[in-house]
């Protein structure tokens, strides 16, 4: 567990200055680096040093400042295609601290808050509570603790000032993506990425949400053999107090470093299964998808945490994507090709130069779902999506320069093309291997089968 913090500070004027602070010494350091390899002064030793350095520096900074800046933060952890490969190992084994690591806040200011919202201490409330937080994530910090009635529960705790703090990030998204492209040496696209993280951030403030979400998932998912949702305890959650059901199990790091091939493609199977089976079924997309919201259990088994961040779509939604994927496996490309912008919600006709990234991007998406043969998730695949994404910012701010923004049509779907990214990082990070086309095949054969089957052309 990391080293004791504070409490996040929740004065606009402070955390404009740690963030200040922050981007200012990274673009020193960057530069310091810059002019001594130009005169052939920086040994690879000494580069990996400084970026590691840089890499502390971020964690220490947005870990302790907790809300948007660690969320934001937490995805530079997984989405690591934006790392230079003679550094990553200084980035990547530094900013994965974020994912459960972040720096504590003491234990008497997470009681003040507990007492708050529940009117007793946990003592008096739990058979037992341990004071020391197993994750630190980014809006409450969690705890162990067994309930009078024998179950053993994980008690999430909303961090003191968290609701302020984060209202003042929403106002300096600005400056935090001058930190977030100075810490990825440019080479991420952190301004759209905090967008989507701001536009949802702020119902992740009321658990007694996320707990609906939960339940709602843990119904869906009662009787499946690879998807667990940890049960919440109504009668011992509040909007600021949430307790669900303890999972114990491996964490992310340790399945990359210990599991099997043939654990990591179950547990791949999984992570898939619920990601699209929830999209393409429901119409729901859990939005959050880095690497601490996983448990890995026994017998491939995956327990799914953290369901504040949640977009339901209209039934049509993933509808519309399932005939165009028919469609693609039927090889009519032009058809895809034009079908494709309506079904992601661009607004108004779409130019030539539009309609041909928006088909090369989502058509790399699918490309593990393309034909019926087994498809490894690997960090070139997922490289390509970057390269792509970079593309459509160029795309982008030409359009906006002729056009004016085109927002979508239909909320939340850029969003969910976006985090695609992330998930897709998640399966490359363990090398996950299935036959995804066959397993994609199966979702929508239910479909056709039950109550929820897709309009017919």
């Amino acid at each position: 567990m990391a080293d004791e913090g504070k409490a996040p500070g929740g004065s606009r004027i402070g955390r404009t200055f740690k963030l200040a602070k922050l981007a200012t010494s990274t673009s020193a350091h960057l530069a310091k680096g810059m002019a001594r390899r130009a005169v052939g002064a920086e040994p690879g030793d000494d580069r990996l040093d400084r970026h590691r350095g840089i890499a502390h520096n971020v964690v220490d900074a947005l870990g302790s400042m907790k809300g948007l800046a660690m969320k934001a933060g937490q995805i530079l952890s997984y989405v690591d295609e934006w790392m230079p490969d003679d550094v990553r190992p200084a980035y990547r084994d530094v900013l994965r601290k974020l994912q459960a690591e972040a720096p504590k806040v003491p234990l008497a200011d997470m009681l003040n808050v507990f007492i708050d919202e529940v009117g007793e201490p946990p003592d008096e409330v739990f058979a037992e509570f341990h004071d020391e937080p197993i994750a630190a994530a980014s809006i409450g910090q969690v705890y162990r603790a067994v309930l009078k009635s024998g179950e053993e529960v994980a008690v999430k705790i909303q961090y003191p000032g968290i609701e302020k703090a984060i209202r003042a990030d929403l106002k300096n998204l600005s400056l935090l993506e001058n930190v977030l492209r100075a810490s990825t040496l440019g080479r991420l696209d952190v301004k759209q990425s905090l967008q989507d993280i701001a536009s949802k951030i702020e119902e992740e403030l009321d658990y007694t949400l996320e707990a609906t979400n939960q339940s709602r998932f843990a119904a869906l998912y009662a009787d499946h053999p690879q998807i667990v949702i940890p049960k919440i305890y109504e009668g011992y959650s509040h909007r600021r107090v949430l307790t669900s059901e303890l999972l114990h199990g491996r964490t992310y790091k340790q399945v990359q470093e210990e599991a099997s091939q043939d654990e990591r493609n179950l547990y791949g199977r999984a992570l898939y299964t619920f990601v699209f089976k929830s999209f393409h079924s429901h119409g729901l997309f859990n939005a959050d998808p880095h690497p601490g919201n996983y448990v890995f259990l026994d017998a491939g088994r995956v327990g799914f945490l953290d369901f504040g961040c949640v977009q339901a779509f209209p039934l049509n939604v993933p509808h519309a994507f399932q005939r165009i994927i028919g469609l693609h496996w039927a090889g009519d490309e032009a058809a895809v090709r034009e079908a494709l912008p309506d079904s992601l919600g661009y607004p108004g006709k779409p130019s030539e130069e539009v309609k041909d990234f928006i088909y090369d991007y989502v058509t790399h998406l699918w490309e593990p779902i393309r034909e019926d043969r087994p498809f490894r998730y690997s960090p070139e695949f997922t490289k390509g999506i970057m390269q792509r994404t970079r593309g459509g910012v160029t795309l982008g701010a030409k359009v906006a320069l002729a056009e004016g923004y085109p927002d979508t049509t239909t909320r939340g779907l850029a969003l969910l093309n976006r985090l695609q990214l992330g998930f897709m990082s998640i399966l490359a990070g363990i090398e996950a291997e299935w036959n995804w086309h066959r397993l994609i095949q199966e979702f929508f054969i239910e479909l056709e089968e039950g109550s929820e089957s897709p309009p017919q052309d």
